[in-house]
């Protein structure tokens, strides 16, 4: 039998419609630089959206026939959800072309990808380093010492390639498992997603190659490390060495471009054009872009009804996903997953603005008289139990935090 001859390479990303606008960016670039239309997977309900104006190849992720498609998208959320299926769809890619190179949304490149090509002729598997030089309070002050990678893993996985191969299927198959199963962004137990799985697959593929070129995935959290300037030729280098291939710009910030010249520093506070002229020249890219596409809320969030489906009924769904019927439909507003709900309390209240808004880290200081209050509440406990017990309480919530692992919170 004569095998399909494979094209050479693919270059995909995945996004909800609220998404588009950056990967629409980033699908320009690539065109640009490649003469290659990136193939972008849509995870959202489908819309009757005209696509005909926009110049990339776009599939949505329901008209894929994914086992327990549904399943997958209630358990995860819109992160979780799209990062999970990353590697299954590599897979499907790998039927088709030699290599497969994966960018996150808001990713934009400023060169061929030749050269990361080249680099997947010598290993199946490409990956790329958060950042490369070990982060110390003097260099960053304020910074974590490294703790970051060890938190969230040592692989940024916003790009990836792999080349068909033994190993390479091999990778995939090992890492796809585990997406399907154990994609949650719980990195108090160890998981961040699709990204933190990565950082054992050392252990287990020989051949996996780490690229140091500082060229690929410059970001927020390693420009420090990368001083960009523009050479004569008009071409981005970085430290003067290595042409800048594509620019992660994760967690853009619209109002402030400036920012990555203040997480840069270079030791000397010192202000570099390039970067302000990489973040303007990226905010007009992607406000012409957001005049394309229509807003979107992402359609996963919700039930067939308009219920909304909260974090916490996502994780108590996925405590006892595996009691209940195969092939059930966890949207149904009129089905067993509603009644779930029910019973357990799990349908919100408040009005869909505000039933979506999360509290993290940036909001400590606007809730510093909440925090005040539950610090009494800790001390107060503290004095009645004694500092082990306390300790050992403190241990507990952490566990508990994890509405998918204890059962026993939910009546089914």
């Amino acid at each position: 039998m004569i095998s399909k001859e494979k094209n050479n390479f693919a270059i995909f990303t995945v996004c909800n419609i609220a998404y588009l606008p950056k990967a629409l960016v980033l699908a320009e670039s690539v065109f640009k630089f490649n003469n290659k239309k990136l193939k972008i997977y849509l995870f959202d309900r489908k819309k009757d959206i005209d696509f005909s104006n926009i110049d990339s190849e776009i599939y949505w992720i329901e008209d894929l026939n994914i086992p327990n498609f549904e399943q997958l998208a209630f358990k995860y959320d819109i992160v979780e959800f799209s990062t999970s299926l990353k590697p299954y769809l590599t897979l499907g890619l790998m039927k088709d072309y030699q290599k497969v190179i994966f960018f996150d949304p808001d990713i934009c490149t400023y060169d061929s990808v030749s050269s990361i090509l080249n680099d997947l002729e010598h290993n199946p598997i490409l990956l790329t380093p958060h950042y490369t030089t070990p982060i110390s309070n003097h260099q960053k002050p304020g910074w974590n010492n490294d703790l970051g990678m060890m938190r969230f893993g040592s692989f940024n996985l916003g790009f990836y390639g792999v080349k068909d191969s033994q190993q390479g299927i091999d990778f995939l198959k090992w890492w796809s498992d585990r997406c399907l199963d154990l994609c949650f962004m719980e990195s108090q137990f160890g998981l961040s997603t699709d990204q933190k799985w990565i950082s054992i697959a050392p252990c287990f593929f020989p051949d996996l190659g780490v690229s140091f070129n500082l060229g690929y995935n410059a970001a927020p959290w390693n420009i420090f490390e990368r001083n960009i300037q523009k050479n004569n030729e008009g071409t981005y280098m970085v430290n003067e060495t290595h042409p800048l291939v594509f620019f992660h710009f994760s967690n853009f910030d619209k109002t402030d471009i400036g920012y990555l010249n203040e997480l840069a520093n270079y030791g000397e506070n010192l202000k570099s054009p390039s970067l302000f002229e990489l973040g303007g020249d990226y905010l007009k890219s992607q406000t012409q872009k957001e005049k394309e596409v229509t807003k979107i809320e992402y359609t996963f969030d919700y039930m067939s009804g308009g219920e909304y489906i909260s974090p916490t009924f996502r994780r108590a769904y996925a405590s006892v996903l595996s009691e209940l019927p195969k092939n059930h439909d966890p949207f149904d507003s009129n089905g067993l997953v509603a009644e779930f709900a029910k019973k357990n309390g799990l349908f919100e209240r408040k009005t869909k603005v505000e039933s979506k808004k999360s509290i993290g880290f940036k909001d400590l200081r606007s809730n510093k008289n909440i925090i005040k209050f539950i610090y009494l509440i800790m001390k107060i406990i503290l004095k009645i139990f004694g500092p082990n017990k306390f300790n050992d309480l403190s241990r507990l919530m952490v566990y508990l935090s994890s509405y998918r692992q204890n059962r026993g919170m939910w009546k089914i």
